[in-house]
């Protein structure tokens, strides 16, 4: 046939192949074929072709001595080697290209690089598809590689760490693993540093050193090869207290991590000894343990590991918090050798690089710098460390692709792909993704993935519609917020209010935005249209309201967020929301809202440590105030929107337990019921807030002792209300006939009280309304007096308190807080207005994506509230990266 003529004329003409000059970034000074094996395919026929580097590990004149011709033109070859992706202004139409490709997951980042290669009918094999046929195993792998440079690293960075700390060290006469010029050199050195600690040792107060090593794969191995060129020691996790308390500081420790030091079954009367294969295909029946029984005991985590979603992570930040807390812990550093960003170490955010070795992580506020000396763990996540060590990776590389290199410069690319296997061999077959302008069958799949990405893109491209309802205060930090919660998603934001100067301030604020003036109490059939068109609705409205546009999106079949509390009359809504298949997700504001977020995260947390016996109390105290230094009058509040809520909610009753005991308190009686709340060092007062019994059950728990939810304000603040509720100043059923605040007072009886109130700085000749309920007389006063001025700030207080009682019967408390500062006012960006509106804005996010994404979104129909753990860690996880909300949380023994 023509093909087999071709071929045979093909293989009878000199083979040529070529080496292509790097050119992704000035560290990756790697070569896939070393001078010593040109010279050997040199000498089987094979014409090699080197474009000239300055950068290479090789240099230009060593591959000449070898045989190969250093040329910038490479258009001769049919073969082009390379070690990273090739840009697509240097892909050769016709040719077959070998290198990491980082196409068969459809990156993103390389689909034009891909499209680029098939639209040229490039052959492409890919180095990470090249296994051997009997073993299975990736024939080209830097993991080796990745865990030897990884370590060295950092026996560096943790050098330089006990400095800033402090403290000279044996790991400062190592330098990095770019530094030598190959392994050899490297092992030479530790040699040399291992002399020094033989014979010096570490520090007392820094000793033992002990490394903790997970994972059993080539990057484990490699940084073990390095970890045992020192005076060592292994031991097993049993150990570790022992070692602490006596350890030699002339050696370094290590411990091999098993699964059965990270997990242990949540519940042990129903399985005993852990059991690896039940592990790994039930991984939700395992709680994790390694944050509080092996890691507070190392010095340093060398994590190779391979971790996904399904499992429980190596270190959460929160975990990450409680060690650094913990004033035994001895933990330093981290080498995250895995550098899988969110992954096994959640607080590996963005992977460090080979300029920057190693940043310091604080747990406490989750922010990260590059200073030896700041507080914080130690961590490295560099994600090319086989770049640092070029000379011994090529010589890797290039040990692994000798063998096929004379076959494949001798294969035919004219052949159909499914009569190039004789051709190329197994190895080289399988590995190739396309060929003649097709994926190969067996990356077809690659098709695929790009198919959903482009749906998942183009659905972002969709316009969505969202129906906002209100336009007060939170409206406009809850657009800023949406805006930024959503990125790039097109959408179109609709705000329906009364308030035609509200509307108008909107429009100047966002010009891209429609605003329609309608009261949807008198009007609610001119919102119902606007309903059917949305694709959610978001009510900032009064909480009594939201029963409206409700029961508009049940007829319709849109899906509703809102910041309030389920009432009883929207919870009788949810057989019909679930008929409708609708999701109304409700108390996704601050208090109700983050509270339920974090509340729900600790008591997992409880449940799944196994230490812990039963959950005793629960106490959340939460407060919108003045900043500490703008508390200037004698309520020490100010109000940024109508004081008439505040009011109306100090007239609320409440039902809480305490110690056992259900306690309830009569409407109206809670400023006689206050106590002191002292936050470190601020203090407060505290009245119980609504039903906290409820949420017992609504959190999932039984039993408490304690279960308490309240509201914060400066001492001071109650007696001032008991006062004005003993004037009837509260009334919001009578009317007043006063013209003056002055009138009102003369007519009380109680003489006392009257002094009080006319001390009380208002203005007693301030006209008001004389037909208005006396609480909204009093509202309209605060409302001109009480307020925020220019350059002044609020500030947003809460905290939770957990009591626990562990095995030993002994207490554990659980604290966290989040105190956040607002902006200076004039502003839109409160503090309160910031953390009501972030979790809106989430949710809004959350409810958009419900029916348009694969991922889980922990949401269900019906009326909702955020109880679902894993949506509560979701919301959690996006505050604190979109929005910088974020607890502070510690535990101490009782």
């Amino acid at each position: 046939s023509l093909s087999r003529v071709t071929r045979r004329l093909f293989s009878s003409a000199k083979p040529v192949i070529a080496v292509r000059r790097e050119t992704k970034n000035r560290w990756e000074r790697r070569a896939p074929l070393i001078p010593e094996h040109v010279a050997k395919l040199k000498s089987e026929g094979i014409r090699i072709l080197v474009q000239p580097s300055t950068l290479r590990i090789f240099t230009d004149d060593e591959y000449v001595s070898a045989g190969a011709e250093v040329v910038e033109d490479i258009s001769s070859a049919s073969v082009i080697l390379g070690v990273k992706e090739v840009p697509k202004s240097e892909l050769l139409p016709g040719k077959t290209y070998v290198c990491f490709s980082h196409t068969i997951k459809g990156q993103e980042a390389n689909m034009d690089m891909l499209d680029d290669v098939l639209a040229k009918k490039i052959r492409l094999i890919d180095y990470e598809c090249m296994v051997d046929q009997d073993t299975k195993k990736r024939l080209v792998g830097f993991g080796r590689f990745a865990g030897i440079a990884g370590m060295v690293d950092l026996y560096r960075g943790l050098g330089e760490r006990m400095l800033g700390l402090g403290y000279t060290n044996p790991f400062l006469g190592l330098g990095y693993s770019d530094m030598y010029p190959g392994l050899d050199a490297i092992r030479n050195a530790l040699k040399e540093v291992g002399e020094n600690i033989k014979n010096r040792g570490f520090p007392r107060d820094l000793a033992p050193v002990i490394f903790g090593f997970t994972g059993a794969g080539n990057v484990t191995l490699g940084s073990m090869e390095m970890f045992e060129i020192f005076p060592h020691e292994y031991i097993p996790s049993s150990d570790l207290k022992e070692v602490v308390r006596s350890g030699d500081r002339k050696k370094l420790y290590g411990v091999k991590l098993e699964r059965s030091d990270l997990v242990q079954v949540r519940d042990p009367s129903k399985r005993g000894d852990f059991d690896k294969v039940h592990y790994n295909t039930h991984p939700q029946e395992y709680a994790p343990i390694f944050h509080h029984k092996v890691a507070p005991y190392l010095t340093a985590i060398v994590n190779g590991m391979y971790w996904d979603a399904r499992f429980p992570r190596l270190l959460t930040t929160e975990q990450m918090a409680k060690i650094s807390a913990d004033k035994t812990s001895r933990l330093l550093g981290i080498a995250d050798i895995s550098a899988d960003p969110y992954g096994s170490i959640e607080f590996t955010k963005v992977c460090t690089t080979i300029d920057n070795r190693f940043e310091v992580f604080n747990a406490f506020n989750n922010t990260t710098t590059f200073d030896w000396e700041a507080e914080g763990i130690l961590l490295g996540s560099v994600d090319n460390l086989p770049a640092e060590l070029p000379t011994g990776a090529s010589q890797h590389f290039s040990n692994s692709l000798l063998p096929h290199i004379p076959q494949l410069a001798r294969s035919t690319f004219d052949l159909p792909f499914s009569e190039q296997e004789a051709d190329l061999g197994s190895t080289l077959y399988n590995a190739a993704i396309t060929c003649h302008g097709e994926l190969t069958p067996k990356f077809q799949y690659i098709a695929g993935i790009r198919a959903e990405n482009e749906a998942k893109k183009s659905e972002e491209k969709q316009q969505r519609n969202i129906l906002l309802l209100g336009s007060g205060l939170i409206a406009p930090q809850y657009i800023h917020n949406l805006k930024r919660a959503l990125g790039n998603m097109n959408v179109s934001i609709t705000v329906v209010s009364a308030q035609k100067h509200e509307l108008k301030h909107l429009e100047q604020l966002f010009p891209d935005i429609s605003t329609a003036e309608v009261n949807i109490s008198t009007h609610p059939e001119d919102v119902g249209y606007m309903v059917k068109s949305s694709d959610v609705v978001v009510s900032l409205l009064p909480a009594s309201l939201h029963t409206i546009p409700a029961k508009m999106c049940i007829d319709h079949g849109v899906d509703m967020v809102t910041t309030s509390y389920v009432s009883d009359e929207m919870a009788a809504m949810d057989e019909d929301a679930k008929k409708a298949g609708i999701t109304i997700l409700n108390e996704c504001g601050l208090d109700p809202g983050i509270d339920h977020f974090m509340a729900m995260h600790v008591f997992q947390e409880l449940k799944d440590d196994t230490s812990i016996r039963r959950i005793k109390s629960f106490e959340s105290w939460c407060g919108g105030l003045p900043a500490i230094h703008c508390a200037d009058n004698p309520l020490g509040y100010k109000f940024s929107w109508s004081p008439r809520g505040v009011l109306v909610a100090a007239k609320n009753g409440a039902r809480f337990r305490e110690n056992g005991t259900d306690v309830e308190i009569a409407p109206g009686q809670l400023p006689y019921n206050s106590r002191k709340v002292d936050i470190g060092r601020l203090s407060f007062e505290g009245v119980p807030n609504r039903d906290s019994i409820k949420y017992e059950s609504i959190y999932g728990l039984d039993g408490l002792d304690t279960v308490l939810r309240g509201t914060l304000r400066y001492p001071g603040f109650w007696n001032h209300i008991k006062d004005f509720t003993n004037a009837g100043m509260l009334n919001e059923n009578g009317i007043t006939s006063a013209e003056t605040l002055g009138d009102y007072l003369n007519d009380l009886a109680d003489e006392n009280l009257k002094a009080r109130l006319k001390e009380f700085p208002l203005d007693l000749e301030s006209r008001v309304h004389p037909q208005d309920a006396p609480i909204d007389m009093l509202s309209s006063l605060l409302s001109r007096e009480y307020v925020f001025k220019s350059g002044e700030q609020d500030m947003v207080v809460l905290r939770h308190s957990f009591t626990a009682e562990n095995a030993h019967g002994e207490d554990v408390e659980t604290i966290a807080d989040l105190i956040l500062l607002g902006e200076k006012f004039p502003t839109t960006n409160s503090g309160m207005a910031h953390t009501v509106s972030a979790p809106c804005a989430l949710a809004t996010k959350y409810v958009l994506m419900r029916k348009s994404t694969t991922e889980e979104n922990f949401l269900a129909e019906g009326i909702m509230r955020p109880t679902n753990v894993d949506l509560c860690r979701k919301f959690l996880n996006d505050l604190d990266e979109d929005f910088g909300i974020k607890f502070k949380v510690t535990s101490s023994a009782l």
